[in-house]
């Protein structure tokens, strides 16, 4: 068994001098508190274009501080994209706000105006605006409409973070942007979450809510922290394949589950069972985002460059659909690829026989789930959920471009292919 070549399912990005970061809070004692908690949200403030930023211990926490900073009437209604993380409208149930989902686009999997708008009611008190893998929603036209109806706009950017519409960034065209810098985005900062706003009564809010959250443990935010130091240097190509890649191997011979995490009504229940809360971003979380922004204008156009070369390389196949980039700005965050669910699973395991590792989505059709289903009005629903048709498969820039084409030329095999026309001669 060869293990070059080997394409882990997801590449922690962490930038040069993490570690280092890393031992210095520590030594310093700086690990909960410190400077870089003022220096980053300015950074990124400046990097956003927005005056006012709040940082989270992680992205879930940010949108929880987002919803207590707008402050809406308990029993309003939200409106979410279906197709989400259920975590997220978990979060407003929790908080005594009605999730009320709406359809989203079938090529892009995200909601534009046309679904939003007749899901809008007089007791619609929000919209969460969703940029989901890593593609920008039509955010400018989702503006203008809650601005018609009077309700308030936010946007999930946990997928988007650096994604621009006409040189303004994600997060900065409704009244906040919730950021996640989770290990599995782009922009992973040991964990941690942030919110960006233009309000000032909004911002003052989010202080209020903040000045009484705690920070996490010093204990839990160092485990968390070398557990994410392990998955990046386990998620290296050449690490992966003399580690991880033969247990998938063996996983797979014996028809076992494939390491993947728990997602729908499982991670809700442990979700829900939490009871949980606001708390604050560590100083070490800080620290790596103002490193992290050094960096990730390059590392989103990597992952575009090799999100190309897979694309091209896979050209047309039956039953395969590669992502629809409707706009030139994704950062490709995950790379969805669309494959008829009776198919997905034998893809997914030819190609780990093939040293490519590929992932099942976290995101949920919210409406088939059990904690949303009692107060849902029903919606058009195809026979099986969305999430069963997609396989994600990592485009980050450490893995070499030489590797997408093959990817390609893999699933065109599989499909009983030649290799695409255009790409023989390269």
């Amino acid at each position: 068994m060869s293990f070059i070549g080997m394409v882990p399912r997801r590449c922690v990005n962490l930038p040069p001098g993490a570690l280092g970061l890393l031992l210095k809070n520590i030594v310093r004692k700086s690990v909960q508190e410190g400077p870089a908690l003022t220096e980053f949200p300015e950074q990124f403030g400046k990097w956003l274009g927005v005056p006012y930023i709040f940082g989270a211990s992680s992205g879930r926490s940010a949108f929880q501080l987002a919803l207590e900073a707008l402050d809406l009437e308990k029993g309003k209604e939200i409106v979410f994209p279906v197709f989400t993380f259920p975590v997220m409208p978990m979060v407003a149930k929790l908080l005594g706000y009605k999730p009320v989902f709406c359809d989203v686009d079938p090529d892009t999997f995200n909601a534009g105006p046309e679904h939003i708008e007749p899901r809008i009611t007089k007791n619609t008190g929000a919209v969460l605006a969703t940029h989901i893998f890593g593609q920008p929603c039509p955010i400018r036209e989702i503006a203008a409409l809650t601005k018609d109806h009077g309700v308030r706009l936010l946007e999930d950017c946990a997928h988007a973070c650096g994604v621009r519409v006409n040189s303004q960034q994600v997060g900065t065209f409704g009244d906040i942007g919730v950021f996640s810098f989770a290990e599995g985005k782009n922009m992973p900062c040991f964990g941690g979450g942030a919110i960006a706003t233009v309000d000032p009564l909004i911002a003052e809010r989010a202080r209020v809510v903040l000045a009484r959250a705690r920070v996490p443990g010093f204990g839990a935010i160092i485990r968390h922290a070398l557990s994410i130091w392990v998955k990046w240097l386990l998620t290296r190509p050449l690490v992966f394949g003399l580690t991880a890649y033969p247990v998938l191997r063996l996983k797979l011979a014996f028809g076992k589950p494939l390491m993947d995490s728990a997602v729908g009504d499982e991670l809700l229940d442990e979700f829900a069972a939490s009871r949980p809360r606001v708390t604050r971003m560590a100083n070490l979380q800080a620290a790596l985002g103002t490193l992290q922004l050094r960096h990730i204008d390059a590392f989103n156009e990597g992952a575009r460059q090799n999100a190309k070369a897979l694309t091209e390389s896979l050209g047309r196949v039956p039953g395969v659909w590669p992502p629809k980039a409707l706009r030139e700005d994704h950062v490709y965050v995950y790379y969805p690829l669309t494959v008829d669910p009776q198919r997905r699973d034998d893809l997914r395991n030819f190609l780990l026989r093939h040293g490519i590792d590929t992932k099942t989505t976290d995101m949920n059709d919210c409406s088939r789930l059990k904690h949303f289903q009692p107060e849902q009005d029903p919606l058009p629903r195809q026979s099986t959920p969305k999430e069963a048709s997609i396989l994600e498969i990592c485009v980050y820039p450490v893995i070499h471009r030489s590797q997408m084409k093959r990817i390609g030329r893999l699933i065109r095999s599989w499909a009983g292919l030649p290799p695409h026309p255009d790409q023989v001669s390269r």
